[in-house]
């Protein structure tokens, strides 16, 4: 696999995103504000710097363990709908937040995912994380809710791989 060039159209979209707020920090603060902007976006960096490079570089070794041919078999252009709804319960079941659902993302994707069952991981990781409705959900909205909740979202996941998948098609 060679490796993407770090100075590519998203670093250069992200940078000229940073330096618009610089400006808007600027004309509403000064310095002063630029610095307590600068400095709060860099004790984030500090703070999950350490969560994101074992993130990543756990996301790596998945990549050279997980069998890409049973990947591409299960969760390939050929798949079908069974990939979606595998990829729809793998993101259910996944206990994490960004920092590692992102990297498994990747990993199937360069592992030979197709964009339908990758879609609907991430809806499923986003909208019917089993750990978050039995951790938040449920003790603070209580099961009624909840069940209304992930009820109403139980299809969406698999609307979103059919989506992803024919729009990748035009």
């Amino acid at each position: 696999m060679g490796a993407k060039p770090v100075f590519d159209k998203v670093f250069f979209i992200l940078l000229a995103v940073l330096v618009a707020l610089v400006v808007l920090a600027w004309r509403a603060g000064g310095a002063e504000q630029v610095r307590d902007g600068l400095g709060g976006g860099a004790s984030l960096l500090v703070r999950y710097s350490a969560l994101l490079v074992v993130s990543f570089l756990a996301a790596g070794l998945a990549e050279v363990l997980v069998p890409h041919e049973w990947v591409s078999r299960m969760l390939g252009e050929d798949s079908g709908i069974r990939g979606i709804f595998i990829a729809t319960g793998v993101g259910a079941l996944t206990p994490a937040g960004p920092f590692v659902a992102m990297p498994i993302a990747a990993v199937m994707v360069r592992a030979g995912a197709s964009v339908g069952p990758v879609v609907a991981f991430l809806t499923g990781w986003s909208l019917l994380a089993v750990h978050r409705t039995v951790a938040w959900e449920l003790p603070i909205l209580g099961p009624r809710l909840t069940a209304l909740r992930y009820g109403a979202s139980l299809a969406l996941p698999v609307i979103a791989g059919l989506l992803a998948r024919a729009l990748a098609r035009l």
